[in-house]
């Protein structure tokens, strides 16, 4: 189906919205850093790019406005999933070229209907989640990492 890029610092997030990205026929490459995020990114040509804002080394933003300044990304869509809920942080990313702003905690659902609409699917068809991960809920952002408390960041 489509090729996406996650790039987001919680590896548990990683994995679990690649599992459930892979269980939908999408081949998924990944990224724990903004920097590995836009290299990847221009080496892959994804079709979707999944985005956490609060990473170390690069703020989503900035891989989000480089995204965008990259004529070889020219049509990548791109969503931020994001713990931040603030309006203000939706506008920037919006003003920056994001496509969608999904605010951690949300639903697989709802992730895939992101990826959906981001693929010009639109709304209104039902998803297929007969095949998602057992124990498939909804995404949470670590907040021991997002607070810094894990000492390894």
């Amino acid at each position: 189906m489509a090729r996406v890029l996650v790039v987001d610092d919680d590896v548990g997030i990683v994995e679990f919205i690649s599992q459930c990205l892979r269980s939908q026929q999408h081949e998924v490459f990944i990224a724990f850093n903004g920097k590995r995020g836009c290299d990847l990114a221009g080496e892959t040509k994804p079709d979707i790019i999944i985005l956490d804002l609060m990473m170390p080394d690069m703020h989503g933003f900035e891989v989000c406005q480089r995204i965008r300044e990259d004529g070889r990304l020219k049509g990548v869509k791109i969503i931020i999933s994001s713990g931040k809920s603030f309006g203000v942080d939706k506008k920037a990313a919006m003003r920056l070229g994001a496509d969608a702003y999904l605010t951690k905690p949300y639903s697989l659902e709802a992730l895939l209907e992101a990826v959906k609409e981001a693929l010009g699917g639109g709304s209104g068809a039902s998803l297929d989640v007969s095949n998602l991960p057992n124990g498939a809920g909804s995404i949470r952002p670590n907040l021991r990492r997002s607070e810094g408390l894990d000492g390894d960041k």
